[in-house]
């Protein structure tokens, strides 16, 4: 079952990985090395995908429920050229020009590996939410980090530290923003951290909580015990009734 859960988490992580990607080439102009590397770190999750896919389909016993069940995964393998391919076929070249084409393609994308990211982590998140909100937080800080200091033209580390300062709302105000997909940036760690610190304040409420409980739990179980071993040093007293309640006691504790 963990086994399971940490794969799909993988796979949501890839899904992210690329959504990531999809929106810096959507939104900045990137060199033609950034778009080789992107394009063949797509090519490696892709081809992950297309096994991740298959090899499920062919392990299921009911294949037309996997396919309905599985529908944003088979359209998270279908290649961007299939996509490029109908929209000619529908003559929507006529209407709009094939820049504009492939800006849509690559949002219909995007939509689909969000939703992807969405379905394989809800799993996870549900069994343990804050190790895995965690790991999320971490790659939003890392990978703003990365966006930022290529649109502010800062080095890495002034970049990861801004965005640790942004993301905790200290906001030293030692770095500006000059780019406005900067700022949404750090509209988007502001939001982000602001939940982070509403997750990280609910757990260790409902940890101590709980850990209240049990202890008050394992007291009133202590005390059970107790109460059962005194009345059997004192078996010869007892009556039926007496040994009846004892017995539903100890099935009571054993549940």
């Amino acid at each position: 079952m963990r086994k399971r859960v940490i794969y799909e988490l993988f796979i949501g992580l890839l899904a992210l990985m690329i959504s990531i990607m999809l929106v810096l080439e959507l939104m900045i102009v990137l060199p033609k090395e950034v778009l080789l590397s992107f394009y063949y770190i797509d090519l490696i999750v892709w081809i992950i995908f297309v096994i991740d896919y298959f090899g499920k389909f062919l392990l299921s016993k009911y294949k037309t429920t996997f396919v309905l069940e599985n529908i944003i995964d088979f359209f998270s393998i279908i290649p961007m050229k299939t996509y490029l391919i109908v929209f000619r076929l529908l003559d929507f070249a006529i209407l709009i020009n094939s820049s504009q084409i492939i800006k849509i393609v690559l949002i219909l994308r995007l939509v689909v590996l969000i939703l992807k990211f969405k379905n394989k982590i809800k799993e996870a998140v549900r069994i343990n939410r804050f190790n895995y909100v965690l790991i999320l937080t971490t790659l939003v800080i890392v990978i703003s980090a990365v966006v930022i200091s290529l649109l502010e033209k800062m080095s890495f580390g002034d970049a990861l530290w801004w965005c640790f300062v942004t993301f905790t709302t200290v906001g030293y105000g030692d770095v500006l923003l000059t780019t406005s997909l900067g700022r949404v940036v750090a509209v988007i760690l502001m939001v982000v951290g602001i939940g982070f610190i509403g997750i990280t304040t609910s757990t260790i409420a409902m940890k101590i909580i709980n850990g209240e409980r049990r202890k008050i739990k394992n007291n009133f179980k202590r005390e059970l015990i107790e109460t059962v071993k005194y009345k059997l040093d004192n078996f010869d007293d007892l009556s039926e009734g007496d040994i009846d309640d004892i017995y539903k006691t100890l099935k009571a504790l054993k549940k």
